[in-house]
């Protein structure tokens, strides 16, 4: 029977270590320069229609995460149409930041997204329940975690980030709010994150910044409920190893945090065979419907109290 091989030690794949690290961190220096010289020009290009003034108070709705939160997949004409429902945007990047848009997809969050979300089709849910106006604040940006990754982090308590994910998010619900006028407020807060924080930070750490998530949120803008949408299920089930921690914390969090709700994500609606990591266009449209069904049960308990 033959030895092990001893010469080379096995990989390390605990989250944070150096192994996983290497694996899974920071992109190198030129390439993260290449990629910010890319983006500027991204955000320049990006644009949008005015939306038309509406009669009644908005309530706001932000999109936190990474690129499940953001969308990335496939776009159809009806997509870029703002259909009839006055569901609007108040965009995190270009030529018209600042104003309030038709929220048409793909969004435009910290960058313009690739792909349908599942933010359009929760805000139009919102609007047809309510007669309400909807403001979506889209704040995604894909491969990003609570663990530094090429300049950005979503932990509230980070200060040596080039980009705080967490401060521009607030920064731009801040603006949504006041754009809106005084009678608007938030109505939930959308979450869709983890992929990324998988390899690099252990479960125990990641349920830490992601309750601080919340609490610095609900601080600011009132309690509204947080909905977190679950990673794709044929994902997780690949890498079960990998993934079983922090899907675990996404879907306890509830036990934790009052007025959550952990959604399940559909089967079957990954983008392609070979990219299960992302859900397409279908998967975003039911994850929403999904995502706002939890929404609306947290709306009614809450009003019960």
């Amino acid at each position: 029977m033959q030895e092990p091989n001893t010469a080379t030690p096995a990989f390390d794949l605990t989250p944070g270590s150096p192994d996983q690290l290497a694996r899974h961190g920071d992109s190198g220096r030129r390439e993260q320069a290449v990629r910010r010289a890319k983006d500027k020009v991204l955000r320049l290009l990006a644009a949008g229609e005015p939306a038309p003034q509406v009669d009644s108070p908005y309530l706001v709705v932000p999109i936190l995460g990474q690129s499940n939160a953001v969308g990335d997949n496939e776009v159809q004409p009806d997509d870029m149409s703002p259909g009839t429902l006055p569901v609007h945007q108040w965009p995190g990047c270009g030529r018209r930041k600042g104003q309030i848009l038709l929220a048409t997809d793909p969004l435009l969050h910290e960058m313009p997204a690739r792909g349908v979300g599942f933010g359009r089709s929760f805000g139009e849910r919102l609007a047809a329940d309510t007669g309400r106006p909807v403001l979506l604040v889209p704040c995604g940006r894909g491969d990003t975690s609570f663990y530094p990754k090429n300049g950005y982090s979503w932990d509230p308590a980070d200060t040596s980030a080039r980009v705080n994910l967490f401060t521009f998010a607030v920064t731009q619900i801040e603006g949504a709010l006041a754009a809106a006028g005084p009678s608007a407020r938030v109505a939930a807060f959308l979450w869709h994150q983890g992929e990324s924080d998988v390899p690099l930070l252990a479960p125990d750490a990641y349920r830490a910044r992601l309750e601080s998530v919340v609490t610095g949120l609900r601080s600011r803008f009132g309690d509204a409920p947080f909905v977190l949408g679950q990673m794709v299920p044929e994902e997780i089930e690949s890498r079960r190893a990998e993934y079983a921690g922090i899907d675990d914390v996404h879907r306890t969090l509830p036990r934790t945090v009052d007025s959550c709700a952990f959604v399940p994500g559909p089967t079957g609606m990954g983008k392609s065979p070979t990219e299960i990591i992302h859900y397409s266009r279908a998967g975003q449209r039911e994850l929403g419907d999904r995502m706002y069904a939890a929404y609306a049960e947290l709306s009614s308990m809450g009003e019960s109290r």
